[in-house]
């Protein structure tokens, strides 16, 4: 009970949804400005990111490196809002992120992790778990991360079954942390 307790008066997340909602198409290039960056993990901790100022431009393949507590894993978590910043702004294609809803944010952002994994169900619910991309635009994803070919030996294609937990068939592309948005992993077919 004492768990319960403790986990109900909890602060809850940001809303999912806000007033200031981005326009359909965003992010479109991928832009990412760190602006006097700040941050935290609870109020009564140390700035684990201070001040950070970066211009990642579209397109642009940065690494972040540094020693084991250095903030390189808050960065990816500030991205997505699971921590909030204690100062400063992340602008991602000339939106803050911090005035957008957490569904808003989070469903346009992806990130491919270090061991990419595969969890129970079809390779199309792993790939696209709200059902929001057509046939061709997933394999044309899948044909960028290089498994194309082993995939289309199974016999349903992306409706094949995942049984269990696997590593993906594929060798992510350095740094093995990468943040993608939807736009230019599912580029328009021609």
């Amino acid at each position: 009970m004492e768990r319960v307790k403790a986990y109900s008066e909890l602060p809850s997340e940001r809303p999912e949804h806000t007033n200031d909602k981005p326009d359909l198409r965003w992010p479109q290039s991928g832009a990412i400005t760190f602006d006097q960056y700040s941050v935290r993990y609870r109020d009564e901790l140390d700035l684990v990111v201070r001040d950070l100022n970066i211009k990642i431009k579209a397109g642009e393949k940065i690494g972040i490196v540094g020693r084991t507590g250095a903030g390189k894993s808050s960065l990816t978590m500030a991205l997505f809002r699971i921590i909030e910043s204690a100062s400063g702004s992340i602008i991602i294609d000339g939106k803050d992120i911090s005035k957008i809803g957490l569904y808003d944010l989070r469903s346009k952002i992806t990130i491919m992790p270090q061991d990419p994994m595969m969890f129970s169900g079809t390779i199309r619910q792993n790939l696209d778990p709200f059902n929001s991309f057509t046939d061709a635009q997933l394999w044309n994803a899948i044909d960028v991360c290089h498994p194309k070919d082993h995939l289309k030996m199974l016999d349903k294609g992306l409706e094949s079954k995942v049984s269990k937990l696997l590593p993906w068939p594929c060798q992510p592309p350095p740094p093995t942390h990468f943040l993608s948005f939807h736009p230019p992993l599912f580029p328009p077919l021609s």
